[in-house]
């Protein structure tokens, strides 16, 4: 059996800052806390837990996930704790564009999950904003359609193009706010998924941008979101190719864990 791994695996640079701040600050000894997971990986929080990480029980540090938060419990913070923002620098890019383009007239519309950390933030942003995943209509004069960072680029175009279509407008502007990093997953995972039997998406369960590589992925293949290498038993008899590719939340060696569990029954790299 051929194995297949992602060029474009392990933790985006976002992701890879707040596990790295978070550890650094752990290990010289400072009470640090936050009120939710830094990152969406069960094993990642479960680790930096095991080094102190309080949650929901005040401390010294106060840590920004790398989500964001809204701006108001950050000031909140700060006039209690000292706050260390791990927000990513393409999340609150998004932000303040937002944030501006509200400023400037324009009716904000995000094409993202309203539930989701980064858009309860940006909410605080740009109040104003309308969130959704399916495609809205609006009579305004000024529209501004830009994305949760996370989101696939090719959804976000047919929001876009169906919102355009619904809504009344003088001034349509279209910012496509998705990460360039998630983007290559996406892309490369269509590639990958399109030349293997079956496909090993690895990331958090609750991960948005793993969820996102494992429903594309799906539409060329057998596909299995898994988090850990245990969840690996056997591969079936008729697979020739295996494909690996992970969600921006997921560390580097747990992907190669999961590589090695494959050579274990059979695989060849």
């Amino acid at each position: 059996m051929q194995i297949i791994v992602a060029k474009n695996i392990g933790f985006c640079f976002g992701v890879e800052n707040a596990v790295k701040t978070a550890k650094t600050l752990l290990e010289k000894g400072f009470k640090v806390f936050t009120d939710d997971d830094i990152v969406h990986n069960k094993l990642v929080m479960n680790e930096l837990k095991n080094l102190g990480l309080l949650i929901n029980q005040p401390g010294e540090i106060f840590l920004v996930r790398a989500h964001g938060l809204p701006k108001e419990k950050i000031q909140l913070m700060s006039e209690k704790y000292k706050i260390k923002d791990l927000t990513c620098r393409i999340v609150y890019n998004l932000f303040k564009k937002a944030e501006n383009l509200e400023k400037e007239g324009y009716k904000i519309i995000v094409f993202g999950k309203p539930d989701h950390p980064e858009m309860v933030a940006l909410k605080s942003y740009a109040k104003n904003s309308i969130i959704s995943l399916e495609p809205v209509s609006v009579n305004t004069k000024k529209i501004a359609i830009l994305s949760q960072t996370t989101m696939s680029e090719e959804e976000f175009k047919n929001f876009v193009e169906k919102t355009s279509e619904r809504s009344v407008y003088e001034e349509l502007l279209v910012e496509e706010t998705i990460c360039n990093i998630t983007i290559l997953r996406e892309k490369e995972t269509m590639e990958i998924a399109k030349k293997v039997d079956i496909l090993y998406v690895v990331g958090g369960k609750h991960s948005s941008n793993t969820k996102k590589l494992a429903r594309i992925a799906s539409k060329f293949t057998k596909v299995f979101h898994i988090e850990t290498e245990n969840e690996i038993d056997d591969i079936p008899s008729n697979v020739e190719k295996i494909g690996v590719v992970s969600g921006t939340s997921t560390p580097y060696d747990l992907v190669n864990k999961v590589v090695n569990r494959i050579k274990e029954l059979g695989g060849i790299q």
